[in-house]
This record gives structure tokens, C-alpha cells and sequence, in this order.
């Protein structure tokens, strides 16, 4: 803010000098054509007078016209001549100004016969310099109060403001900000305290599922012991040969390695189940909005994001319909599907299209590139499955698997699809009215 007003004011400070430097050095030329004007017009009327024994009054009557068209603006607006008193020994002068001058016009014999006044209306340099000066400082003045203000209305509370951010994310749960109903940072202030829930939620449920973790980690591991140190004692026998010669003692120590093996497994999809829940799981707040808030905030935050990378993007909505159900989780199931369409699509364009349907609304993602064999459609949506074109691919395959729980836990389902006519893949969110 200091660097604005340094630079504005230097801005108008040059301005200023240049305007009165420039009009005083313009004045200056005026002037001197003016007096050469006036010098050579008063030269010209006492040449006639002398030679012509003419009259001064009736010499500029015939004559103005000329001068106006010769001398052009540096004519006088007036010529006036004022006789010397013939009953008087005194001669009368009158003072000269910027705007008129008094020259004397003597006869033959050297006397004063009277004076010419030349005079102008008005003097528009002068004019305009001082009504240059008058907006500059105008501008000064609103400058000024414009910068009073902002430092006042908008900087001051920012400062007040700035350290919070950084308070909630090293501290999570923090006193919210008092509510403001500042036009410029009341919905802030609202969208703070908003955040600060939300990572305070966020932070409570990561504690809990932590504490979960561990104790599921603790129970597997004391769990999978046993079965390990059974298995470790019957390949020992077996490699030993110790029951070689039992046909009967061999199969039944298969059968317990077997039943071994069976209880690893079942821990083993209690540890991946609790997994995939986790990463799964969101908060889900269902709400009335427009499905032209939700297709506008998928073009607003993607469409700066694919034209730095380039990919021919776009967002149709055909209805004006209201849905109830959670925008955000929805914005974030649509996230996961763009990002796929971006990592395995060829970039040559991805379109988003929202419909309207009789018993309930369509979300469909499609993209340009290479087709998914038809055998691998039913595996997208599982967990940590990862199709033939991933090979080449960072990845985990839990997205789509997100996506579709997503969709479930909003009373609905996703679905892919190929659609070869046009080369194209089709991943749809569908959420029953």
C-alpha cells in the first residue's frame, strides 16, 4: 500500500511540474509573439499616420480585419486609441498588464498625439493551468481518501486476520474468529469458522480411526502368531521327514497347514476391509441446490486446469432441476473420475454432462482415448483393481472404488461403459430422485 501511494503521488507530483513548467514556458512564447504583435502593429498604424496624414481611429477600422487574418490568435481581441488632451500639458498613461499594452504614437514633429490600447479577452493558457492544477490535486485529495480507506476497512482487519490460517492448521480446534458483517470479510471470516469445524471434525474422526488402526493391527498380529508358528512347526516335520512314512499323518498335517492358511486369509480381508471402509468413508450432509451450482463449480475449478494442460474441456447442463443430495461429495466423486480422465484418456478432449432424468439425475464423464477390454467393466469399481492400461500408471485403484461407494452411500450407483463408435469411455453417476 505504501509503494501505491509513493508511486501516485510521484505520479501527480510530475504531472504537476510538468503541466506549470510547460504552461509557464508556453505563457512565456505567447507573451513575446503578443509584443512583437503588438510592436509591429503600433509600427504599421504610425508609417500610415506619418505618410498618409491619416487618422489613428479610422487606420485601425480599415486595417483590424487584416491583422486578424495576418496575426491569427496573437492579434488583440481590442484596439482602441485614446487622444493626448489638447487643453492639457499633462499626457495620461494608463497601466499594462499581461492581458493588455499601451503604446504612444507621435507626430511628425516628435510629439505625443495619443496612445493605441491593445487588448485580450481572455488569457487561456493561464486558464487552463490553473484548472490543470485544481484536478490534479482533486485527484490527490480521492487518491488520498480512497487509500485512508482501504488501509482502514481493508488492510488493518486483514492484518488482524492474517495469523489465524496458520493457527488452525498447526492447532486444528482454536477459538473461532468473532462474526463480522464487514462486507469484505464477513463471508470470510464465516468460511473460516467453517474450516475450523470441519478440520476439527476431521481431526477428531483421524483420532478415532487411529485409535481403531491400532488396535486392529494389534489383534491381527497377535491373531496371525498362532497360525504362523503352527504352519512353521508342520513344514519343519514335514521337510524333516518325520511322518514320511505316515501316509495318513501327512494328509492330516496338510489339513492343518490348510486350516492354517484359511484363518491368515480371513484376518488378512478383515485388515483389507477396514482399509477400503476407511479410505471410503466421508461425511456425507445432504442439502437443496441447483444442478447448474454443481456444473458450474466442476467448470470453474477444472477448466483453468485443462487448459494448462491443454485438453479441449467442457461442461453441458440441460436442466435447471434442484437435487437433494451432498454437491461436495458429489464435486468429489466427479474429481476422481476427471483425474482418471486425464491420467488414461489421449487429451485430445473430456466433456461433463448433467441431465435430468424421469426418476432421478445423470452425471456422465467422457473422454477421448483407449477402450477398456469389455471383460475388465465389471472390475472397475473394485477395490485397489487396477485395469491393463494402468501398467505404465501411478495408482493405488482405490478411486473408482470411492467413487462408486460414494454414489451408494447418496442412493444411487456408477457404471462404465464403452462406446466404440466414437472411441470413447463413459464413466455415469446416477442418484435416484
Amino acid at each position: 500500500m505504501k509503494k501505491v501511494m509513493i508511486i501516485m503521488v510521484t505520479i501527480l507530483m510530475t504531472a504537476a511540474a510538468i503541466l506549470n513548467i510547460g504552461g509557464r514556458k508556453l505563457l512565456s512564447q505567447q507573451l513575446s509573439r503578443r509584443n512583437t504583435t503588438v510592436n509591429r502593429i503600433n509600427n504599421e498604424i504610425t508609417e500610415l499616420m506619418t505618410n498618409e496624414s491619416s487618422n489613428a481611429e479610422s487606420i485601425i477600422s480599415n486595417r483590424i480585419d487584416s491583422w486578424r487574418t495576418k496575426y491569427g490568435m496573437d492579434c488583440p481581441d481590442n484596439i482602441s486609441y485614446i487622444p493626448v488632451m489638447r487643453n492639457s500639458d499633462e499626457v495620461f498613461c494608463a497601466p499594462v498588464d499581461k492581458n493588455t499594452a499601451m503604446c504612444v504614437l507621435y507626430s511628425k514633429e516628435g510629439d505625443i498625439t495619443g496612445f493605441i490600447q491593445y487588448s485580450y479577452n481572455e488569457e487561456t493558457i493561464g486558464r487552463i493551468i490553473f484548472l490543470g492544477n485544481i484536478m490534479l490535486l482533486l485527484f490527490f485529495l480521492i487518491i488520498l481518501i480512497f487509500a485512508l480507506y482501504i488501509w482502514f476497512a481493508v488492510i488493518l482487519p486483514f492484518r488482524r486476520l492474517s495469523e489465524y490460517p496458520e493457527r488452525l492448521a498447526r492447532l486444528r480446534d482454536i477459538q473461532k474468529l468473532p462474526e463480522s458483517r464487514s462486507r469484505y470479510f464477513g463471508r470470510y471470516v464465516w468460511g473460516m469458522n467453517m474450516l475450523s469445524d470441519v478440520l476439527a471434525s476431521s481431526s477428531k474422526r483421524i483420532n478415532e480411526l487411529e485409535g481403531q488402526r491400532q488396535k486392529l493391527v494389534s489383534s491381527i498380529a497377535h491373531g496371525v502368531k498362532t497360525p504362523v508358528a503352527n504352519i512353521r512347526l508342520y513344514t519343519d516335520a514335514v521337510r524333516t521327514g518325520l511322518y514320511s512314512d505316515d501316509h495318513e499323518m501327512t494328509l492330516e498335517i496338510a489339513d492343518k497347514i490348510d486350516s492354517n492358511t484359511l484363518k491368515i486369509d480371513a484376518l488378512a480381508a478383515e485388515l483389507l476391509s477396514s482399509s477400503v471402509s476407511s479410505a471410503a468413508e466421508s461425511d456425507i450432509e445432504i442439502s437443496r441446490f441447483s444442478v447448474k451450482e454443481l456444473a458450474d463449480l466442476v467448470r470453474n475449478e477444472y477448466t483453468d486446469r485443462m487448459n494448462m494442460k491443454r485438453i479441449p474441456f467442457a461442461v453441458e447442463c440441460s436442466t435447471e432441476a434442484v437435487m437433494e443430495s451432498d454437491k461436495y461429495a458429489l464435486y468429489r466423486a466427479i474429481s476422481q473420475i476427471l483425474e482418471n480422465a486425464v491420467k488414461y484418456g489421449d487429451g485430445r478432449w473430456i466433456k461433463v454432462m448433467f441431465m435430468k432424468q424421469d426418476d432421478g439425475f445423470t452425471i456422465s464423464v467422457r473422454n477421448s482415448g483407449e477402450l477398456l477390454p469389455e471383460k475388465e467393466l465389471p472390475y472397475i469399481f473394485r477395490s485397489y483393481w487396477r485395469g491393463s492400461n494402468a501398467a505404465d500408471k501411478d495408482g493405488s485403484g482405490i478411486g473408482m472404488y470411492v467413487v462408486n461407494e460414494t454414489a451408494k452411500a447418496l442412493g444411487g450407483r456408477a457404471y462404465a461403459r464403452r462406446l466404440e463408435e466414437t472411441s470413447e469411455m463413459e464413466f455415469v453417476i446416477y442418484i435416484e430422485n
